[in-house]
């Protein structure tokens, strides 16, 4: 769904009347930023458009909306959501960061999701195998860097993969975590997977957000090392 103009005459049907929670754009047709974070919010538009409508006012053209939430800086976004503003954000904001944003004031919008540090948690207390974690990158960006166990996949293989698993294995709790660069792809992914029954969860912002919280990730060379060390015989071996 692309955005939605809205003006002074249709801001309270549109905005505070709407079922879903509605992020307004207050943008002028003057305004560098606004024209940068426009694509930005497009993309978001598309991404949650089951969950949120994204708005836009020209405040030059709807200076009575503009006054009436006291918008002195643009772009200036804010969340509504019950006929009420209840966050709000100004700057050009660059796609990661205005998705990262939603997901924090909208947790629903994040889906069938986990955290790094929840991921962490799990695989910490998980039984051997109660966790595939499949990354959905190109291969030539999982052999350069990705979680340690991790397994790629590609996008359009992915349907075709996870029959295979579910017919090879007869522990239902079995839990399969997406990973993308951003958490976009992996995402929309889990959504559509998890609709049809699959216990699909995305790792939430990505490799980015993995790495970001602190945790490793490595080349295919580096785990490969890993894994033929840990196959090494330790100590002395003595007649």
């Amino acid at each position: 769904m692309a955005t939605i103009e809205i003006t002074d005459e249709t801001f309270t049907q549109r905005v505070l009347e709407a079922q879903q929670p509605v992020l307004v754009d207050f943008w002028a047709s003057w305004c560098a930023p606004c024209r940068m974070v426009a694509p930005a919010l497009e993309a978001l538009s598309e991404e949650f458009a089951d969950a949120l409508h994204i708005g836009k006012v020209d405040v030059d053209a709807c200076p009575r909306t503009a006054a009436a939430f006291r918008v002195q800086s643009i772009p200036t976004l804010m969340l509504f959501r019950g006929g009420r503003p209840i966050q709000a954000v100004q700057g050009a904001q660059p796609l990661e960061r205005l998705r990262a944003l939603l997901v924090s004031w909208l947790p629903e919008l994040a889906g069938p999701s986990v955290t790094a540090d929840d991921l962490v948690r799990m695989l910490g207390e998980a039984t051997p195998g109660a966790i595939r974690i499949v990354d959905v990158r190109p291969a030539a960006d999982f052999v350069r860097s990705h979680l340690r166990g991790a397994q790629q996949v590609d996008p359009e293989k992915l349907s075709e993969w996870l029959v295979a698993e579910a017919k090879g294995s007869n522990d239902k709790g079995v839990l399969t975590v997406l990973v993308c660069r951003t958490g976009s792809t992996s995402t929309a992914l889990a959504k559509s997977y998890a609709s049809q029954g699959y216990t699909v969860k995305a790792l939430r912002e990505g490799l980015l957000g993995w790495e970001g919280s602190g945790q490793p990730t490595f080349s295919t060379r580096e785990e490969e090392a890993l894994s033929n060390a840990s196959l090494e015989p330790s100590g002395d071996s003595r007649a």
